[in-house]
């Protein structure tokens, strides 16, 4: 064997075979090769986004291209608006005589590039206050809003699961922007209890949504809550999804 031929042999040190020149870099570029496919899917896949939650008592600060929100969700009773469910944090004392209170576990979505829907960032369960107010500061952009309708509540957010409650714009200029109270209407049948007792898996129909306009009582509240925000305050509501998929 002459020493162009030695050269193109390499020992692979664990299992005492010889490997030739080809053969390794065949195997190198099958390595870069799935590493680049793995980066790949791993950026296809959504990410997960941060919310910033300011803290009562403390002044509300945004970056370059943030803007502060808040608004509240309500989940009423279809058929009598005067029963109102307190789906978003479970309470044990909170509940209604007849049996255990339906949950809504939130997920909210930062659309990429705007107006598109394929890719995107999301926030689970994102910060809500018992009585569904929620304060957030968020990067501009689109956001769509969704629900998983379980009597138990699920983290489970598939498309056969899942429903788009609202969609709503961040604008970049930054300042305190009102979204308005999301009213979800429910119907909610002491039928459900027993299979969901059984199974934990049954889901209760969402009839519409609609947005309202309580600006000076959300308002009123976040002045008591903050002692400072950013200013200007403007109205940008959410737009109700009415038949959620």
């Amino acid at each position: 064997m002459n020493k162009r031929d030695t050269d193109s042999l390499f020992y692979d040190g664990g299992c005492g075979k010889r490997i030739s020149g080809p053969t390794l870099l065949t195997r190198r570029r099958c390595t870069i090769l799935f590493a680049a496919v793995i980066l790949i899917a791993l950026c296809l896949l959504p990410a997960c986004m941060s919310i910033g939650t300011p803290r009562a008592g403390e002044t509300v600060t945004i970056q370059s291209g943030e803007a502060f929100v808040f608004g509240r969700i309500r989940m009423l009773d279809a058929k009598n608006e005067q029963i109102e469910y307190s789906a978003f944090r479970f309470d044990p004392w909170d509940q209604p005589f007849f049996g255990p209170g339906p949950r809504m576990t939130l997920e909210l979505r930062h659309l990429y590039p705007p107006g598109g829907a394929f890719t995107y960032k999301a926030h689970p369960t994102p910060p809500i206050e018992k009585d569904g107010t929620f304060f957030w500061v968020l990067t501009a952009g689109e956001y769509v809003l969704l629900g998983n309708p379980r009597l138990y509540g699920s983290e489970r957010f598939n498309t056969a699961e899942t429903g788009t409650l609202a969609r709503f714009r961040v604008p970049a200029s930054g300042g305190t922007i009102y979204l308005g109270t999301l009213i979800i209407n429910i119907v909610y049948d002491l039928q459900y209890i027993i299979p969901a007792w059984k199974t934990g898996e049954v889901e209760y129909d969402i009839r519409n949504c609609r947005v309202v306009d309580e600006r000076e009582r959300e308002l009123s509240q976040l002045r008591a809550r903050f002692p400072a925000f950013p200013e200007p305050v403007i109205t940008q509501q959410m737009r109700p999804e009415n038949s959620p998929p």
